[in-house]
């Protein structure tokens, strides 16, 4: 929901109005963009940045002062109770969160940015562009973004607000790439708190390094054979305690981190000595989940750490053979934990909500159980993904998820997205949009984005992408199932789009070099597809040689911004896949060859 508080029109015009401001006109600049001397690096980015893009818009370039008695109009850019924008009277707006303003004064008029801290001053810079100014940032870089062309930029009178829904939003770029960071920064995507996202961490606390496992075997998980695993036993008093001096020890290095994670490590294998067993036993627990004797580890480490860190928390993911809310076990008020909706386990086929989801109807009851007894709960998504490359259509889902989860109770999101841009780029883009603001309608962001990315080829590329969405909501509920859908039939239909759109699109270079980047995605797809089903059918080397075109698609696409795929990863998974079909062609080769 939008913490929004609106006067007037808030619509950025072409004509003065008497309680409007004028920031260029007729190719000039009419503002001074003011920023403290002593500003941070966020104020003083988020100055250049609105200098250039009103540069890009207009061709003006409009000055930036520490001098906030500058005469004018001024854009006064800052964070709340600082200057430049002291002397604005209003509610203090939250970490990340902002207000924006036009307020008259005798010499001019002023547009102030305020925000509750660096981060959030930064972000109604970006807002101001992007709501108020137009400027849009689909994907990373110059063929991402949309500048509309003006010699005269003015607003009406503006009193604004907004702040995000989740407390804290990561991972939207999750892989990095090239202008990743900046196309996350300018769309909000980081929300909260250092730190208060985590991943797995025993491997830290306690490495189970050969000399670790020999002097104390006891640490460590003990196996059904007898073996100890490279879990830790946490019933065992030293765990606790080394778990407590390393939470203590990354705090001092790390004082504006809010969480340090306890999770065990990416695996099973779990401890089944005679005491952790007693703990399951103490909490009702038969079944052998171990959510309920993690939550009693977490709890001893923390009633020690509060003691010298009383505001700190700790966190364990709901992950795996733990994903499930506990039987009794009570967590901490420090205790945090984020519920991994990983695309094995459950259904992006259907969204979360689903009534006829049964896989999705399990996390459902996941979600739900933990937000009873836990005050931190996030959720970890895929909106990039790790193993699949083609097309990863859940748009769907994202438009569905995200206010699902807040609704019931989630306060943090992160989604694990790899920088798939060619195929995957619409997913990011609407993530970014509906995270921080849930409630918001996605069908007209849609429809900007088409219209403003494709321009005369909006039509035809707006079917290109719902095609891929429509033959993924006719595929079968849960896990990869839904793979089954890339066959050369479907790939060759839905490529006709991309051909109608390339003709419409003659004239207009910006907007056929944004069809040919999706083009590239369309040809590893249709690669992709020629492999898996000659590879299905027997025919080896058809299925090899299509391996190899999709390597080759990949190995081409170095060096581009944004990046089509995450070269390295899409190499490696990609390479796996074709290995059973290369494996099977080798064992089918003459002996003498």
């Amino acid at each position: 929901m939008l913490r929004l508080c609106l006067i007037g029109i808030l619509l950025a015009v072409l004509a003065v109005t008497a309680s409007g401001m004028t920031l260029v006109k007729d190719g000039r600049p009419a503002c001074t963009i003011v920023i403290a001397p002593d500003a941070g690096e966020q104020e003083k980015l988020a100055a250049t940045e609105l200098q250039t893009y009103l540069r890009k818009m207009t061709g003006a370039t409009a000055p930036v002062s520490t001098d906030i008695t500058a005469a004018g109009n001024r854009i006064m850019l800052g964070v709340f109770g600082k200057a430049p924008v002291a002397e604005w009277q209003g509610k203090a707006p939250g970490p990340d969160a902002f207000a924006i303003e036009t307020r008259k004064r005798k010499a001019g008029t002023d547009l102030y940015l305020v925000g509750g801290d660096a981060r959030g001053a930064m972000y109604a810079a970006y807002e101001l562009l992007e709501r108020f100014l137009g400027v849009r940032w689909f994907m990373p870089g110059e063929l991402g973004e949309d500048v509309p062309q003006r010699k005269t930029v003015t607003l009406r009178k503006v009193k604004w607000c907004n702040q995000a829904d989740f407390d804290a939003i990561g991972g939207l770029t999750w892989a990095g790439g090239p202008g990743a960071e900046d196309w996350r920064r300018r769309n909000k995507g980081d929300v909260g708190a250092p730190g208060y996202f985590f991943g797995h961490n025993w491997g830290n606390i306690i490495p189970a390094s050969e000399e670790n496992v020999k002097a104390h075997p006891e640490w460590f998980a003990l196996q059904p054979d007898g073996t100890r695993g490279d879990q830790l036993c946490s019933s065992n008093p030293d765990v606790i305690r080394i778990s407590v001096e390393k939470a203590r020890d990354y705090f001092e290095k790390n004082p504006d981190s809010v969480l340090f994670s306890l999770s065990p490590n990416d695996a099973f294998g779990f401890c089944t000595c005679d005491k952790c067993r007693a703990i399951d036993a103490q909490y009702g627990v038969t079944d052998g989940v171990p959510t309920d004797r993690l939550i009693h580890y977490a709890n001893a480490v923390l009633a020690e750490l509060k003691k010298t860190h009383p505001a700190k928390l700790a966190g364990i993911l709901a992950y795996a053979p733990h994903t499930s809310p506990p039987v009794s076990a009570v967590p901490d008020a420090n205790y945090a934990t984020m519920i991994c909706h990983s695309p094995g386990d459950y259904c992006h086929v259907h969204a979360m909500d689903d009534p006829e989801c049964p896989e999705n109807a399990r996390f459902r009851r996941f979600i739900e159980g933990w937000t009873k007894v836990c005050g931190h709960v996030s959720v970890y998504d895929y909106y990039g993904h790790f193993r699949v490359f083609t097309p990863w259509p859940i748009v769907h889902d994202i438009s569905r998820d995200l206010p699902y989860l807040r609704r019931h109770g989630a306060r943090g999101f992160e989604s694990e997205t790899q920088q798939h841009w060619a195929n995957q780029g619409i997913n990011f883009y609407l993530a970014a949009k509906l995270a921080w603001d849930t409630d918001r309608d996605a069908r007209p962001l849609l429809k900007d984005y088409y219209h403003r990315f494709y321009g005369p080829a909006e039509k035809p590329m707006r079917q290109y992408w719902e095609a891929w969405e429509t033959a993924m909501r006719g595929q079968p509920c849960g896990g990869y199932r839904w793979l089954a859908m890339f066959t050369p039939e479907l790939v060759e239909k839905i490529g006709r789009h991309l051909d109608k759109a390339d003709r419409l699109a003659a004239g207009n270079e910006k907007v056929k070099q944004r069809i040919g980047f999706a083009r590239i995605g369309y040809n590893y797809t249709a690669a992709y597809a020629r492999m898996q089903w000659h590879g299905g059918r027997g025919e080896w080397p058809r299925a090899v040689a299509a391996g190899n075109d999709a390597l080759k698609i990949i190995r081409d696409t170095a060096g581009m911004e944004p990046q089509p795929f995450w070269i390295w990863l899409a190499t490696e998974v990609t390479r796996g896949q074709m290995k059973p079909y290369l494996d099977k062609l080798k064992d089918a080769a003459p002996a003498d060859q």
